[in-house]
């Protein structure tokens, strides 16, 4: 009825937000939402030349969370597939030029690694080549079994829902993408730091390898040829 081609209307107009919240809400290709999401995909074409640049970002994300649920062999439906070949690259691109701003508590937290953790490697907004995402602080640690790769995320209030320690859409999608791609992720939220203020360096220290879990992380599946995605981001990242 008409309440029902206003509701497909509104979401035909927010294309971008709604495959943006599908893909947070983890309904992926084999869900019962395929059809809608198939439909969606096709609008996306429809309207290409009026995408947004927030349109372009949750396109990204939506297009990496089709990419991550696929199943070996599985192939993307034809309007998912044709949104990645046209608009794909284009989505990429706008996601990893985002500038980044490193905070003073990001900063704390990476001088502590550096101290807290022993033979490994560690590099401030480490941007994933294939994702785009930038990585607060990737800690990587080789060995003769491969590499380990913890993404430590940096959680400051901006990161959660207003006034509670719930994490937002962004975080949460954020988190489980990067674990999807093969990271170790790691969330530092704010207030866990602020209750370590003036302990001292030895459960700052020991902090941090619980969060690590240093002794019980295999080593990564992901290949990690040297230099990949070894993009230093700009300035402009909220904590």
């Amino acid at each position: 009825g008409r309440a029902t081609a206003t509701v497909v209307e509104v979401i035909s107009h927010n294309v971008g937000v709604v495959l943006w919240g599908l893909a947070v809400m983890g309904e992926g290709l084999d869900g019962s939402l395929v059809g809608l999401i198939d439909l969606l995909a096709a609008r996306v074409l429809e309207v290409r030349e009026k995408l947004t640049p927030k349109d372009k970002l949750q396109l990204h994300q939506w297009l990496l969370s089709c990419e991550l649920d696929l199943v070996s062999g599985a192939s993307l439906p034809s309007s998912a597939a044709r949104v990645k070949q046209e608009l794909g690259e284009e989505c990429l691109q706008a996601f990893s030029s985002q500038g980044t701003r490193e905070s003073q508590f990001q900063r704390d937290v990476a001088l502590a690694l550096r101290t807290a953790v022993s033979e490994v490697e560690i590099e401030e907004e480490y941007r994933d080549a294939r994702s785009g995402y930038s990585i607060d602080v990737l800690v990587r640690r080789r060995s003769a079994a491969g590499s380990t790769e913890w993404a430590v995320e940096v959680d400051g209030p901006s990161h959660f829902l207003y006034d509670s320690r719930t994490p937002s859409g962004s975080t949460l999608l954020k988190r489980r993408q990067l674990g999807e791609l093969g990271y170790t992720a790691v969330a530092v939220p704010y207030w866990e730091w602020n209750d370590l203020e003036g302990k001292g360096e030895e459960q700052l220290r020991r902090y941090l390898q619980d969060k690590l879990r240093i002794d019980q992380v295999p080593p990564s599946s992901r290949s990690v040829p040297d230099g990949e995605g070894r993009d230093q981001a700009g300035t402009a990242r909220e904590p």
